[in-house]
C-alpha cells in the first residue's frame, strides 16, 4: 500500500541541509530561540566598513525627519562580524533604546539591510521596521526599552543601516544592536 509522507525525508542536517525542508525550517527556529546572543555599541565615527564596538556606553544615534525618515546611519560594517567567529549568517534580534528626545510621540524605526546603498536597499524592500513609544505604560519613561527586530538572516559582510521617523525634525532616538549568529 502506497502512501504519501505527512513530513517530508530530507536529510536532518539542519541549516546545512536542505532550504526550506522541514527539518531545515525547525532548526532555523531552533537556532533563533536558543542561540547566543552578543551586543554591540558604535563606534566613535561609524562607517560602512566598520560600525561596531564592543562596548556598552556609546550608542548608536539616529535623527528623524520632519515627520519623515531621517538619514540612515550605519549600524554593520562590511568588515564587522556581529556574532562567533565560526558563524556564517546573522540577524538582529533586539535594539535597546537607551534615550530619545521626544518621548510623548510614537516613533518609527527601520533596519535596512543590503551590499550596495542604503536608498538601493530600500527600493528593493531590504528593511524592516518597528515603532516604539516610551510613555505608553505609566512609569515606563526612556531608557531601557527593549524593541524586538524580525528580519531575515543575512550572510556576514552585508552592510545594515538605521533609521528613524518623528514627528518633529532632528529628534535623536539612541540604541544598541544584539545580534544572533548562524553556522549557515
Amino acid at each position: 500500500m502506497g502512501g504519501t509522507h505527512k513530513i517530508d525525508d530530507l536529510a536532518t542536517v539542519g541549516l546545512l541541509g536542505v532550504k526550506n525542508s522541514l527539518a531545515y525550517r525547525i532548526m532555523e527556529l531552533e537556532r533563533h530561540f536558543h542561540n547566543v546572543e552578543r551586543w554591540w555599541g558604535a563606534l566613535v565615527a561609524p562607517d560602512e566598513t566598520n560600525a561596531i564596538e564592543a562596548n556598552v556606553n556609546r550608542p548608536f544615534v539616529a535623527a528623524s525627519g520632519d515627520n519623515t525618515w531621517g538619514a540612515a546611519i550605519p549600524i554593520l560594517g562590511t568588515d564587522d562580524n556581529p556574532v562567533l567567529a565560526t558563524d556564517a549568517k546573522f540577524d538582529i534580534h533586539r535594539l535597546l533604546v537607551t534615550d530619545l528626545d521626544d518621548d510623548t510621540t510614537p516613533w518609527r524605526v527601520r533596519v535596512i539591510w543590503g551590499s550596495g546603498t542604503s536608498a538601493d536597499a530600500i527600493t528593493a524592500g531590504q528593511w524592516t521596521e518597528m515603532m516604539t513609544v516610551t510613555n505608553a505604560v505609566p512609569g515606563n519613561r526612556a531608557g531601557g526599552s527593549p524593541i524586538d527586530v524580525i528580519m531575515r538572516r543575512e550572510d556576514i559582510g552585508v552592510k545594515i543601516w538605521a533609521q528613524v521617523w518623528n514627528d518633529t525634525d532632528a529628534e535623536e532616538l539612541s540604541f544598541f544592536t544584539g545580534y544572533h549568529g548562524y553556522v549557515g
